[in-house]
């Protein structure tokens, strides 16, 4: 599998959209991999999660085409994660020569049904959306087909109003997990996969605390991350050669990723992730 990281910040981005704090000042300045746009992973072209509002200046970034995706994976319905009023952008009309007729998105129950309301509240046109879209809502604790993928939902300690997703994908034995936003979550998880003898060549954890451990139980810290690590290996879902990222990264926790990368190897032995990183498994 071919895996792009498209953005790898939390949702007020690096630097913050109205913010001049000294984290968001370093960055301005130092540039490059510092810079970071919203979370969001292309795998192979064709499979994208998350849908933020940074989505198609992040494809122009990569030289690459919204066409090409065929099936888009939703983690909850926060609008750094699912800005669905730009789908207007692939109605019959507006958009041509997409490689699929309509884009498949796979969600939560509470997050399909948040979209609902919003479209009805703004009086959209349903009948252009349905057109171009078809939504399959998943639950917790379930796998299914996504194409020639596998997908396994599993739930975030994150927005439990939103019911928020976890993903495990596979293809080409070959096994990702998309591990943000969330917090420490349940060992519950831990034997769940263990039970179906998963075992995982990237583990993508959320590290919007960076290296610091203030009150936000919602999402990790590099230390925390570990800790996962350190669970997944001992349940032997991990490998010698398994690939540990970092990502999911806020200002609030007060460093760049100049500052991060040599303290995330060498203190946690996990690597940091950055907009435009490309992996191939």
């Amino acid at each position: 599998m071919k895996i792009q990281y498209l953005g790898t910040a939390a949702a007020e981005r690096i630097p913050a959209m109205f913010c001049a704090c000294e984290t968001c000042k370093r960055a301005m300045a130092a540039g490059g991999r510092n810079i970071m746009t919203r979370a969001q992973m292309l795998i192979n072209d064709d499979l994208l999660i998350d849908f933020s509002g940074d989505t198609h200046s992040n494809f122009l970034k990569i030289g690459k085409s919204l066409c090409d995706v065929s099936y888009l994976l939703i983690t909850h319905a926060h609008e750094d994660h699912f800005t669905f009023e730009d789908f207007f952008s692939r109605f019959k009309g507006i958009a041509y020569n997409v490689k699929s007729e309509r884009l498949q998105v796979y969600l939560s129950d509470v997050s399909y049904g948040i979209m609902k309301r919003c479209i009805e509240a703004r009086q959209m046109n349903e009948k252009h959306l349905f057109e171009r879209f078809e939504f399959i809502t998943v639950k917790p604790y379930t796998s299914f087909a996504v194409g020639d993928y596998t997908v396994t939902a599993l739930p975030a300690r994150h927005a439990s109003e939103n019911e928020a997703l976890l993903f495990l994908i596979e293809k080409d034995g070959k096994t990702v997990f998309y591990g943000n936003d969330t917090g420490t979550f349940s060992t519950d998880i831990d034997d769940f996969l263990a039970d179906k003898g998963k075992t995982i060549d990237l583990l993508s954890l959320d590290c919007t605390k960076c290296d610091t451990e203030f009150n936000y139980y919602t999402h990790m810290s590099m230390s925390e991350g570990r800790k996962i690590a350190d669970r997944f290996m001992e349940k032997g879902l991990l490998k010698e050669s398994t690939l540990l990222y970092y990502t999911h990264f806020s200002h609030n926790g007060g460093m760049i990723y100049d500052d991060m990368k040599s303290i995330a190897k060498q203190k946690y032995g996990f690597e940091v992730a950055y907009d435009r990183l490309t992996i191939n498994l």
